[in-house]
């Protein structure tokens, strides 16, 4: 199915472009020789045809990939919102973690303007998390969360990276929160394997030994940790707000109450 729309949208854009180089190159030469176009008019014809065609398969390929985006837009905006709950429930907990904001004891911070406002501000959040990393306990519970934080996501990506890697409108997006949970995996597992937690069975043990992420940031201090953590909130934050953008474009608020109407046959 992927390779069979890869190869459509292939073919669409190479029509496209080819027809743009036609239409460039038959307006040129028609100053340049138009004598030629006009004593040879049955290739006139046939290049004039040939260039129609073109324009036309690449006009409607395009025509028809919006339609079929327009046909499932009710589960690309249930992806979006997906993902944006996965990054706003990333961020507003690294905030509350580093104290940036206070917040109810065992709960994130409100995913407010203000708040967001802050986690998008590098100069709020890195000296905060450098503070954190000089509390054990809160060290300790930054781990914890981080790795909830990860499992999560992962959980997110997995249900509906299948459904979406198809759409290359959203491939972008996609990819970043892809971004988003790597470095949640990999700020855990590296603070797993220098800081193992009681509960740490042997299987999970030997995993974090052999995570990637361990093998190749070992060398690094708590100044990796902080840039890592901070940069998970300033990414988690402006997925949250590029996601409610994306899913929105798909389907407005008044859409849905048009659509509540609609089912409720009202007037």
């Amino acid at each position: 199915m992927r390779e069979k729309w890869v190869t459509e949208q292939r073919f669409a854009w190479f029509a496209a472009i080819t027809g743009v180089v036609l239409l460039a190159a038959a307006a040129v030469s028609d100053f340049l020789i138009g004598s030629f176009w006009g004593s040879h008019s049955m290739l006139t014809s046939l290049v004039a045809n040939l260039i129609v065609v073109i324009v036309s398969v690449a006009v409607i390929s395009q025509w028809i990939e919006r339609r079929r985006r327009r046909q499932w837009n009710v589960l690309a905006q249930n992806v979006m919102f997906a993902l944006a709950q996965c990054a706003r429930l990333t961020w507003t907990s690294m905030i509350t973690l580093a104290q940036i904001v206070p917040a109810a004891e065992g709960e994130a911070a409100a995913a407010t303007d203000e708040n967001l406002a802050l986690a998008l501000d590098p100069q709020t959040v890195l000296p905060a998390f450098e503070k954190l990393l000089l509390d054990q306990d809160r060290r300790q519970r930054l781990q914890l969360v981080v790795g909830r934080l990860s499992d999560h996501a992962a959980q997110v990506i997995t249900n509906w990276a299948g459904v979406m890697v198809g759409a290359s409108t959203y491939a972008s997006l996609i990819n970043s929160h892809v971004e988003l949970q790597s470095r949640l995996e990999w700020l855990s597992s590296v603070m797993a394997d220098r800081e193992p937690p009681p509960d740490q069975d042997s299987r999970r043990r030997r995993l974090t030994r052999a995570s990637v992420a361990v093998t190749s940031v070992a060398h690094l201090g708590d100044e990796w940790l902080r840039d890592q953590a901070a940069a998970i909130t300033v990414l988690a934050a402006r997925l949250d707000h590029e996601s409610l953008d994306q899913a929105f474009s798909l389907n407005s608020p008044d859409w849905w109450s048009f659509r509540t109407d609609e089912l409720l046959k009202r007037p």
